[in-house]
């Protein structure tokens, strides 16, 4: 078997893993465009990262987890904007600077429209190292701050009344997922990797009760996912993030059709 088959196998295993967990903690949010808005920031910063030939892994990183965090600022109650309505603003100023880039490339105008689709030819030595660093981060983070979270994911204004420091704890999150979301990014597509965190979160929470057990499951599916995805793109020769989204949808209609199938029961 081709080494670099394993390579792409263990790349999508760790990627998908790690968006599934952080979408269970997305998802619980109630903030969809939360995940949206820093996917198209990070597409936004790759895109930008070529067309000025800086580094393209650390500057779409800074660029993405400094915009997430920029989001601890929107604080519900406080605003007569919606929160989803004020990411749905942000969201639509990061795709109009993402295709006004791709606009003004040239020479390596493909490379960048594969940053849209994803594309297995992405897959180094570098890039596993890098996605797995960044999961292990936001593992290290969840543990560490599993009670904050649990209270923050329950209302912000609870736990700031309770004594916690939400705003910190909700900061290092956006921000971490800034970071996870940029260097997934080229492997997954932008325009596809926002299903890669809501789909296996949401499968999990149709056959799941508990926070721990939606945890485990969403990070299994999450790794499904892109490995199933990963898999069928290089046999069929497809763009690695449509496959990726489609084995994701696969899995959630697998999930609620199961859920139905126990209710129907009851």
């Amino acid at each position: 078997m081709d080494p670099f088959f394993y390579s792409v196998i263990l790349a999508g295993a760790i990627a998908g893993a790690s968006c599934g967990l952080l979408g269970v903690y997305i998802v619980a949010l109630r903030l969809p465009f939360i995940g949206i808005f820093i996917s198209h920031t990070a597409m936004a910063g790759t895109v930008y990262a070529y067309l000025l030939g800086l580094d393209p892994t650390i500057g779409p990183v800074l660029v993405s987890a400094g915009s997430a965090m920029s989001l601890a600022g929107i604080r519900p109650g406080r605003s007569r904007l919606d929160p989803n309505v004020a990411l749905a603003i942000l969201f639509s100023l990061m795709l109009g600077l993402t295709f006004l880039g791709i606009g003004l490339t040239h020479g390596s105008r493909s490379e960048v429209l594969n940053l849209l689709w994803g594309s297995i030819l992405f897959v180094r030595a570098g890039n596993i190292v890098v996605i797995a660093v960044a999961a292990m981060a936001f593992v290290a983070f969840i543990l560490l701050f599993n009670k904050e979270l649990k209270v923050l994911l329950f209302s912000r204004t609870i736990a700031s009344a309770t004594g916690v420091h939400e705003t910190f704890v909700y900061t290092l999150f956006l921000g971490l997922c800034g970071v996870i979301l940029a260097v997934n990014l080229p492997l997954v597509g932008g325009l596809m990797i926002f299903s890669l965190i809501t789909n296996p979160a949401a499968a999990a929470y149709q056959i799941c009760r508990g926070h721990r057990a939606a945890v485990c499951a969403s990070t299994g599916f999450g790794a499904l996912s892109a490995v199933g995805g990963f898999i069928a793109s290089y046999y069929l020769d497809l763009p690695t993030g449509a496959c990726i989204v489609l084995t994701s949808a696969v899995i959630f209609a697998l999930a609620a059709a199961y859920r139905a199938c126990i209710c129907r029961m009851d």
